[in-house]
């Protein structure tokens, strides 16, 4: 495996993971597709019960301005640091908070909703980081358009729809392919490893991320 597809893999297990153990253990909130927050706040306000998760919608609302001021903050800082270095700096800055947040909730440090808004700081730096350096690749924290990618591509394998422009790049469609698959693991290990150690599970996703760079 490819130096750059390896690292675009754990970080889209890390997002699926992330998510999922936040969504799970609030009851109900997004922390790297805070847009879905929007979604939640609707169903709320609507009144459709439980659907919103009403008891969440506090950090619903807040998650949003929070993490636009962390991508801000972070686009800050990345043009403050020599080019060759700026993913690898907000890649650890994700690696060490998602850690953090993982060894202060294992030792009992409670405030539960403080860990999950840094949990949201630490998911814009990474949207920060694949946005501000096209060599990542294809997005690892919205698998959405990389779903609707390998389905374009297998209509076009199947001869129902028209074949693609150009040199067809089979490796291309196996990378997103492997995205979805790497997300979709997250996810499952990060629900399941919070029904045991709760915020503590971010932990996992944050350390291999960390041995990742290093191995880098």
């Amino acid at each position: 495996m490819k130096s750059g597809l390896s690292l675009a893999l754990v970080l889209a297990f890390l997002s699926g993971f992330v998510d999922t153990a936040v969504f799970v253990h609030m009851g109900g909130l997004f922390v790297a597709h805070v847009t879905g927050n929007f979604v939640l706040l609707g169903a709320t306000l609507a009144g459709a019960a439980g659907a919103g998760h009403g008891g969440s919608a506090t950090l619903q609302l807040i998650s949003f301005p929070i993490f636009f001021v962390a991508a801000l903050l972070a686009a800050a800082v990345a043009g403050r640091v020599a080019e060759a270095r700026r993913t690898a700096v907000l890649l650890w800055l994700a690696a060490l908070l998602t850690l953090g947040v993982g060894a202060a909730s294992l030792a009992g440090a409670g405030a539960d909703p403080l860990l999950a808004m840094l949990l949201v700081v630490a998911m814009a730096l990474l949207n920060a980081a694949h946005r501000m350096d096209a060599t990542l690749g294809a997005p690892f924290t919205v698998m959405t358009g990389n779903v609707t990618g390998v389905a374009i591509a297998a209509a076009q394998a199947l001869r129902l729809a028209p074949p693609p422009t150009g040199t067809p790049k089979p490796q291309a469609t196996r990378t997103l392919l492997l995205l979805v698959i790497g997300f979709g693991a997250g996810c499952g290990l990060g629900a399941a490893a919070q029904a045991w150690v709760g915020l503590g599970a971010v932990a996992l996703p944050g350390a291999l991320l960390a041995l990742r760079l290093l191995w880098r």
